[in-house]
């Protein structure tokens, strides 16, 4: 074939596949966000997981900061399919002097963080919550309990990562006395069902003066309710393998044209 009428041949084909590398770029960014989810963690571990959701968090501790789900990686592949997948870790203070409380909590964040991003994508891009619950130890000390926490997200933020806080009015006021941290959006469980989840998306249930982002309801699972007009992030996507390579091998060849 000659130079020129193999060039006009290999324009419009290169055209097209930059428009479908383009293409594939793109569609990880989608305009509207789910609206129901799940979230599991070591509970889970060797039972049945719920269907595929529209959203999915992981807790990866085991139960306890500094410590670590054993099934994160089979439950990321779970939540992998939703395409939206989210973390959470686990909180508490036991008995740490209210000096130290903030690099405890800070300290928290950094293990669970660096544990699960060692195994699965879990940093910029992907949210985090911090369960706060009175079911973990925590000072008699409301200040230093509150500035635990303040460690742990001052450590996720950091790192480039949105962070929120699950816990209800009533946990939040024992272990901080109400702390407010109004640019923390909040998770709030407790409702019997998918209904009331959503009437939960109020600011008269915000237990720390943060939009409320998701509500939950339990039944068999755990199932996660986002609240109107709440988005989740969805990374970009690069180009898969093939196509990454179809383009590299073109190139190579244009190049030794």
């Amino acid at each position: 074939m000659g130079q020129r009428r193999w060039w006009r041949l290999a324009v419009p084909v290169v055209a097209a596949l930059a428009l479908l590398a383009a293409a594939t770029l793109s569609a990880g960014a989608a305009p509207a966000g789910p609206t129901a989810g799940n979230d599991i963690s070591w509970p889970q571990c060797g039972q049945a997981y719920p269907a595929t959701p529209a959203f999915a968090i992981v807790g990866v501790n085991d139960g306890r900061p500094d410590t670590a789900n054993p099934c994160l990686v089979s439950e990321y592949r779970w939540a992998l399919a939703s395409g939206v997948v989210e973390y959470y870790m686990n909180t508490d203070n036991p008995g740490v002097a209210p000096a130290d409380a903030y690099n405890y909590g800070f300290a928290a964040a950094k293990y669970a963080l660096s544990y699960a991003a060692a195994r699965v994508s879990a940093g910029p891009g992907h949210l985090w919550w911090l369960d706060v619950e009175t079911g973990n130890s925590w000072s008699t000390d409301q200040a230093a309990n509150t500035s635990d926490i303040a460690g742990s997200i001052a450590y996720l933020r950091s790192k480039g990562v949105t962070v929120g806080i699950y816990s209800t009015a009533y946990q939040w006021g024992v272990i901080t006395g109400g702390a407010s941290i109004p640019s923390v959006p909040n998770w709030v469980p407790g409702a019997a069902s998918s209904a009331q989840a959503l009437s939960y998306c109020t600011a008269g249930r915000s237990f720390s003066g943060g939009p409320v982002a998701v509500t939950q309801y339990t039944t068999q699972f755990d199932y996660d309710r986002l609240c109107p007009g709440v988005t989740l992030p969805r990374p970009l996507k690069p180009p898969s393998n093939g196509l990454a390579a179809l383009l590299s091998a073109l190139l190579s060849w244009l190049s030794g044209k």
